[in-house]
């Protein structure tokens, strides 16, 4: 890349904060938020640490948002968002599909975004009408594909212990008409993975704005396509993501928006 954005100024920050993430592996401790299946971690807290630590460093005006913390400046016209460990219950159990995502908004949308595959080492940018990239290579989606023959990715929230049947609907028509389903535990990953010609399409409910929205821009900005439940790009209230190859997208968002649960549809509002 030849522009500079002022994400660039923060990642050796990213950087720093998936090497702690990495050196808290042995021995870490882990915590329960809200659900018995929603965990937070030390190395979750240090990497959110270090990260707000730079921005409030070298952009003191801005707000932030991050998981583990309450908003800092919220009423500033630039946000940083951050998902410290986007992975956490794959990270305490071995399994390396970790991530890091940060992420400026401007005007409630995603300008300018990382997502650092931490294990792999691959970083995945995203700049509004700046084109995506992996490691500082153009990304751009050239795989072809059939709905019959698509690869989907997914996710459930974090309360399908007790909503479990308003999720399955959706679940089953897409296991229906596809080639195959994942359910891999980094949604920022599943989404960058569209745009890096791995996976096909994705989708899943009740999504927090650190999840996916940034990598939603990493899709866009490589030729993929990705609406909410209002058929519009993404924003921070958004209920729904359906994500995918453009050449499979019409099929799989009507197969998504026509198999959603009545109930389902009535907490979108």
């Amino acid at each position: 890349m030849t522009q500079d954005f002022d994400i660039h100024i923060l990642k050796s920050a990213i950087y720093d904060a998936a090497s702690a993430i990495k050196e808290l592996k042995e021995g870490v401790e882990v915590f329960s938020k809200l659900h018995e299946v929603d965990l937070v971690t030390e190395a979750d807290l240090k990497s959110e640490e270090i990260l707000i630590n730079a921005i409030t460093k070298h952009f003191p005006n801005d707000g932030i948002i991050s998981e583990e913390s309450e908003t800092i400046n919220s009423d500033a016209p630039r946000i940083w968002v951050i998902d410290p460990l986007d992975g956490t219950v794959n990270y305490t159990n071995n399994i390396p599909q970790v991530a890091i995502t940060l992420m400026l908004l401007e005007e409630n949308q995603p300008t300018q975004v990382y997502v650092l595959d931490i294990y792999n080492n691959i970083l995945y940018e995203g700049y509004k009408d700046n084109g995506a990239y992996k490691n500082g290579k153009k990304l751009e989606i050239v795989k072809k594909t059939t709905m019959q023959k698509a690869i989907v990715a997914t996710g459930f929230p974090y309360d399908r212990v007790n909503n479990s049947e308003q999720y399955i609907t959706t679940f089953e028509a897409v296991l229906r008409s596809c080639g195959g389903v994942r359910r891999f535990g980094s949604a920022a990953l599943d989404v960058c993975w569209i745009a890096d010609n791995k996976f096909d399409a994705y989708f899943e409910f009740f999504m927090k704005p650190w999840d996916t929205l940034g990598a939603s821009l990493i899709l866009k900005e490589a030729g993929g396509k990705v609406v909410d439940e209002k058929d519009k790009f993404p924003t921070t209230a958004s209920n729904l993501l359906v994500a995918s190859n453009i050449g499979i997208h019409d099929e799989f968002k009507n197969i998504v928006f026509s198999n959603i649960n009545k109930d389902l549809k009535i907490r979108f509002n």
